[in-house]
């Protein structure tokens, strides 16, 4: 084993398009907390955290890292599990981890990378099958612009997409069954980024039940259990947007009454790999698919695709479209094949090839 040596990050916020998923919200600039972790052998191992602000970057990341990243250094790079007691204070801090889930993140990727294999492999999964791939869509403002969106997105191959719609119950329904009706072999699925009432999620659920939709996500802010639980058996799975329950242990006691029809989260805000594969175990125990969250940089994306490859309860993969935005400083990009499936990169580790020189020019502040 080697100890880590050094430690970077980078608060990185590029000129890239801003984004909106909802009519309450307006749009929204995405920085990339990126951590590089290098031990004293020379190895390196990357994770990345995505945060989201209405104006400026967000350098709130970064400084919750300054007092991390000096307990990290000499410390042994594959002891992940004491390291992550440590970067959480044993677990009792009162917010979730976040963006020391880059650090975990970035350990797992290192110890990949020295064994000179995927971490998929790493994780126990040899040769996994790719999985389908949904294009994850942005907001438009007219249903006109939804089909053109699907159009092109079909025409490159994809075979399912999930709608971020407006988070009015009424227009959001009309505009799914117009889809529908325009992409009838097309997979749907609709993010309500959980906007609506529970008479509003009813009335979508209703309605995306006789239209088959694939599974309506987030119709009701998370942790309303009773209201998802009174939505369950409607017709439409029934996910949760999943970004408010990241502990195994929490997770296991609120599925004693399931309120959701699948697990879901992100390894890069949950705490890292080692909570989502805890998480994947409760959903094993419980029969239940895994469909985590793989919208963010390209680092986030391979990150969750190795686990849920791992886990192997994954029915989609979720891809950012368009894909650009998020590919800053890597050289290797996630994208759908030619049958519209998602393998992970066949490098070691995360198989991400990193432009550290790229991240660097793109970064509004670092660490050290």
């Amino acid at each position: 084993m080697a100890s880590i040596d050094r430690v970077e990050v980078l608060a990185v916020a590029p000129d890239v398009p801003t984004f909106r998923y909802t009519d309450h919200e307006p749009p929204v600039t995405t920085t990339t907390t990126v951590v590089r972790v290098i031990d004293a052998d020379g190895a390196e191992g990357w994770g990345a955290y995505d945060s989201d602000t209405y104006a400026e970057p967000d350098r709130a990341p970064l400084e919750r890292l300054r007092g991390v990243v000096p307990r990290l250094i000499g410390r042994e790079a594959e002891d992940r599990a004491g390291i992550a007691a440590l970067i959480t204070e044993g677990g009792n801090l009162p917010w979730p981890p976040t963006v020391t889930s880059a650090v975990e993140i970035a350990l797992w990727d290192l110890a990949a990378r020295r064994a000179e294999v995927p971490l998929v492999g790493f994780l126990g999964a040899e040769d996994p099958a790719p999985l389908p791939a949904y294009a994850s869509v942005e907001l438009f403002d007219t249903p006109a612009e939804y089909v053109e969106a699907l159009e092109r997105w079909t025409a490159r191959g994809f075979s399912a997409a999930k709608i971020h719609a407006w988070g009015d119950p009424a227009r959001d329904v009309a505009l799914l069954e117009q889809l529908h009706e325009r992409f009838p072999d097309l997979v749907l699925m609709h993010d309500a980024e959980g906007r609506y009432d529970r008479r509003g999620a009813r009335r979508v659920a209703d309605a995306g039940a006789a239209i088959g939709l694939r599974w309506l996500e987030a119709p009701l802010p998370d942790l309303d259990l009773e209201g998802y639980r009174q939505l369950r058996g409607l017709g439409v799975p029934i996910f949760p947007a999943g970004d408010a329950v990241w502990d195994a242990r929490l997770l296991r006691e609120i599925m004693r009454d399931p309120p959701w029809d699948a697990v879901r989260f992100d390894v890069s805000f949950a705490g890292g790999v080692g909570a989502g594969l805890a998480l994947g175990e409760v959903a094993a125990e419980l029969g239940l698919p895994v469909e985590p969250i793989a919208y963010g940089h390209t680092l986030i994306q391979a990150a969750n695709l190795h686990v849920m490859l791992a886990i192997g309860r994954t029915a989609f993969v979720e891809l950012p479209v368009p894909a650009e935005p998020w590919e800053h400083g890597v050289r290797t990009t996630i994208r759908i094949d030619d049958e519209g499936l998602v393998a992970p990169p066949a490098g070691p580790g995360l198989g991400i090839d990193v432009d550290a020189d790229a991240m660097r020019a793109a970064a509004i502040a670092s660490l050290p």
